[in-house]
């Protein structure tokens, strides 16, 4: 299959899993704002933030590990169960150990919802690393029917729990544990994991190589904590739980544009390490990045746009403030996109310790300019922070891999894409009726002319479709 026709499948699989997640997400947005307070859901949010941040370093990374030498061994049945089962092996001793410190460490500090947190973190744990499973294994549609599974029991978990049970933030954690419960459920039968599951099986040197790459991605994992969380964190000393509440709900707005693209770049981290010694690796990548900037550049300008439009409809009276953060947060994940997609060749290559490094340099940056901002600029403090540091890094990949690889960009890309988000975010800020209109009528119109073959390509497959019918 042609490479390119690959990245597309596999993303459209993906993505019909991870939209629905998106979705639901999206659905229970207004249902949190509505039960919770905004200190309540500041909580919370800090909550889930430390639970999905401290796993990767918790387990060390192994699920990414056993996801690129997944892909290596997918013509080999001994070595899948040699890879599934060592990476086991090294996963439960360190949980062992991790539950073992956090049930001592709640004796004698008070840690709210703990019991709850404990059974997130485990579930989550172990959905991950299944995650990775199915996608080193190459079966991504498992991979997007538990993403499915997932979605609908946090729906459920989330009604049940938060407007029935009135349980406010604890029913937020309580649905969150159960829908990760059942998607590892799933996974483990569907993929018949316990095929592979051998606890005898235990290989130095396989260990070796497994922790040769996933160690160095832990200082990484910590770094996406200094600028994931500590922004949250330093909010929450320095302005209180509300103003983390309302900050909150701006990320998870600008997450939409992360979602999308984490859909991409999981298919096109695949496609990447598969193809990566390719003779038409430089063009096959330059084009690929030239045509994923332009599609979340303009993804971005849509949601940046259609915000003065949704927020009034589905957001919380008490959290509207948030609106005003999203723009500089769109920008951040565009430019986090950036760096995704050289992420993807860093994996690919097996060079997780430039992944470090990058990572704690701008971990250092937004820290730094968080806690030197916020005194003067507030949440907008870090909001700049967040989107300066995935510059840097974005800045500093590009040129890093120079020496591995050619990337070249569409001319002018870069300056198109700056001057159109200028614009709409001026008009963002203007606040009226017209100026928000035009916004939108030029971010539609910017996202048909850089993306004209994705809409000719749409359009021809519904003309076919239409054929067919008759």
């Amino acid at each position: 299959m042609n490479r390119k026709k690959e990245l597309a499948k596999n993303t459209l699989i993906i993505s019909l899993g991870k939209f629905s997640t998106q979705l639901i997400a999206f659905i229970l947005l207004p249902i949190y704002t509505l039960y919770l307070t905004p200190a309540d859901y500041g909580l919370v949010d800090l909550i889930i933030t430390y639970v999905a941040l401290l796993i990767p370093v918790v387990t060390i990374q192994m699920e990414m590990a056993a996801f690129r030498f997944l892909i290596d061994a997918r013509e080999n049945e001994a070595q899948k169960k040699a890879v599934i089962s060592n990476v086991l092996r090294i996963v439960l001793s360190l949980l062992t150990v991790i539950v073992a410190v956090c049930v001592g460490l709640a004796q004698f500090v008070h840690i709210p919802y703990f019991s709850l947190i404990l059974i997130t973190i485990v579930a989550t744990l172990f959905t991950n690393l299944f995650l990775q499973f199915a996608r080193g294994l190459g079966d991504n549609k498992r991979f997007s029917i538990a993403s499915v599974v997932m979605a609908l029991a946090t729906l459920a978990g989330g009604i049940g729990f938060v407007v029935y049970a009135r349980d406010g933030g604890g029913g937020v954690l309580a649905a969150l544990a159960l829908a990760n419960v059942v998607a590892s459920l799933y996974l483990f039968f569907s993929l018949k994991l316990y095929r592979y599951i051998d606890l005898r099986l235990g290989d130095r040197v396989l260990e070796k190589k497994l922790l040769g790459y996933s160690v160095p991605l832990v200082p990484n994992g910590l770094s996406w904590w200094a600028i994931s969380v500590a922004d949250r964190t330093i909010i929450s000393i320095m302005l209180g739980l509300a103003a983390n509440g309302i900050y909150a709900v701006s990320s998870r707005y600008a997450a939409v544009l992360s979602s999308m693209f984490f859909i991409f770049s999981m298919a096109f981290t695949e496609a990447a390490s598969v193809h990566i010694n390719a003779k038409d690796r430089d063009s096959f990548l330059s084009e690929t990045n030239s045509a994923s900037l332009k599609l979340f550049g303009a993804l971005g300008l849509l949601l940046i746009a259609l915000c003065p439009f949704v927020f009034p409809w589905f957001i919380g009276p008490e959290f509207q403030a948030a609106s005003q953060y999203v723009p500089i947060l769109i920008v951040a994940v565009f430019f986090n996109a950036v760096v995704g997609l050289y992420s993807a060749i860093y994996v690919a290559k097996k060079m997780t310790k430039q992944v470090m490094n990058t990572s704690i340099a701008a971990a250092v940056i937004n820290i730094g300019l968080t806690l030197a901002l916020i005194p003067l600029l507030g949440i907008y403090a870090a909001a700049l922070a967040t989107a300066v540091a995935f510059l840097a890094m974005a800045i500093f990949r590009h040129y890093d891999l120079r020496k591995l690889v050619q990337i070249t960009y569409e001319k002018g890309l870069f300056l198109k894409v700056g001057a159109a988000y200028t614009v709409v975010i001026g008009l963002f800020y203007m606040g009226n009726i017209v100026a928000q209109l035009t916004a939108l009528v030029l971010a539609v119109g910017v996202a048909l002319a850089w993306n004209k073959s994705i809409v000719v390509l749409a359009k021809d497959g519904v003309l076919a479709r239409l054929r067919l019918a008759r």
